[in-house]
């Protein structure tokens, strides 16, 4: 684990180093995050940042590949498929890509990234084992790396948020993979562990830059990748992740049904995650995130418990759920009963 702390470390300090350097030169590759009616905030902020820790995370992987830190390997599909996601991300926020264009290719690239990634071990679901089709694998995969990319993407909206459920949950499957002998995979998220950590130190509120999509894509789509070697390389029960990105899973999904429910259309942007409501009824960002990754740490700690004890896994999936609905009501409720202001 040591080694993987000197890698967390060098992540760190590529990710700050081209923060810094992007933010000083007022770089082109930033693109400015201009206020507006569904966001929450009030000030111009740069957006793009994701894009330092994309580059940071494939430098030290690179290095840690051809210094032979590896036990399996990504193939060329999943590499290029997760290239392409960032640089899909990457061109929506400078240029507003369609959602007809974000659709389509991400439907495309999430389709080609499963089929690149998946294994042929059953399927583990609390502690049964289900030896599932390889087209219904391709399927289920395709569509939960999809809905990963968006609700991180949707879910990236308060100073810090995203950094840290991404920092918490590559912390931890690092800790999984080594655990299990895969020291490549290992390496790549203590990379990524650091990259956020480098990131969030720019990123906290006050936020001077801004993650957007090419971090955020980027960043669902390389979990999304994760959960499919885990379950289906390494027989990692599958509701081990879901405990594990239960946090940003509850929120999005609950928000999104309850749009659905009330026939609205959900590709417009909006201000009606639990996150958002806490925000505004007057939460700081930094207080919201804080309470985001405080609930991200008792899930990480419950899906761990799960890899450790699949027979368990009932109890600690019910557990996690309790505390995101306690969540819910207690957003709702604070919102019900506060009116709607804005930190600046």
């Amino acid at each position: 684990m040591g080694e993987n702390f000197l890698i967390a470390l060098t992540a760190l300090a590529l990710t700050a180093a081209i923060l810094f350097w992007l933010l000083r030169k007022d770089s082109i590759l930033l693109t400015k995050d201009i206020p507006s009616s569904r966001g929450l905030h009030q000030h111009v902020v740069p957006r793009g940042g994701g894009l330092a820790i994309f580059v940071a995370v494939a430098i030290v992987a690179a290095l840690g590949h051809l210094q032979g830190i590896r036990n399996t390997e990504l193939t060329l599909v999943t590499l290029a498929s997760l290239t392409a996601i960032a640089g899909m991300g990457f061109l929506d926020d400078r240029f507003n890509l369609s959602v007809g264009v974000r659709l389509l290719a991400g439907l495309v690239l999430t389709a080609l990234l499963a089929v690149g990634t998946l294994g042929d071990q059953p399927v583990l679901i609390f502690g049964q084992e289900y030896d599932l089709s390889y087209g219904v694998l391709v399927l289920v995969g395709a569509l939960g790396i999809f809905w990963l990319i968006n609700l991180f993407n949707f879910m990236d909206g308060a100073d810090g948020l995203a950094g840290v459920q991404s920092l918490v949950a590559s912390g931890v499957l690092t800790v999984w993979f080594a655990t299990d002998g895969q020291e490549f995979f290992a390496l790549v998220n203590a990379a990524v562990a650091g990259a956020c950590l480098g990131f969030l130190w720019f990123n906290w509120s006050p936020a001077r830059v801004f993650m957007g999509d090419v971090g955020s894509l980027a960043l669902g789509a390389w979990f999304g990748v994760m959960g499919l070697i885990g379950v289906t390389r390494l027989g990692f029960p599958l509701e081990a992740f879901l405990i594990l990105f239960a946090v940003f899973v509850f929120d999005a999904t609950l928000t999104l049904i309850w749009r659905l429910l009330r026939g609205e259309r959900i590709t417009q942007a909006h201000r009606e995650h639990l996150y958002q409501k806490l925000i505004l009824a007057g939460w700081s960002h930094g207080n919201v995130s804080i309470l985001m990754g405080i609930m991200a740490l008792v899930a990480a700690f419950l899906a761990s418990l799960t890899v450790w004890r699949p027979d368990r896994a009932l109890w600690f999936f019910v557990a996690v759920l309790v505390m995101l609905l306690g969540y819910a009501m207690f957003a709702i409720r604070t919102s019900a009963r506060t009116p709607e202001k804005v930190e600046t």
